[in-house]
């Protein structure tokens, strides 16, 4: 049986070249940045377990935030 995931999308920025933003898994609270759509859809894509966690470095999120 396929188990249903569920996602937090956010987009920082929506460009002519593309999208990029954050995707935080709602049941591991792990973050994983995309720059393009299809990074976006290769991170929705993937396993669970080969996702990055708490990248340091997300675009428009700044400390004490």
């Amino acid at each position: 049986m396929e188990v249903l995931r569920s996602y937090v999308v956010r987009v920082y920025r929506q460009e002519a070249e593309g999208v990029a933003g954050v995707v935080e898994s709602v049941e591991t609270g792990n973050l994983s940045p995309f720059r393009s759509s299809d990074e976006l859809w290769a991170t929705l894509s993937r396993p669970l377990s080969s996702r990055r966690s708490q990248p340091s470095n997300i675009p428009g999120q700044h400390d004490g935030e």
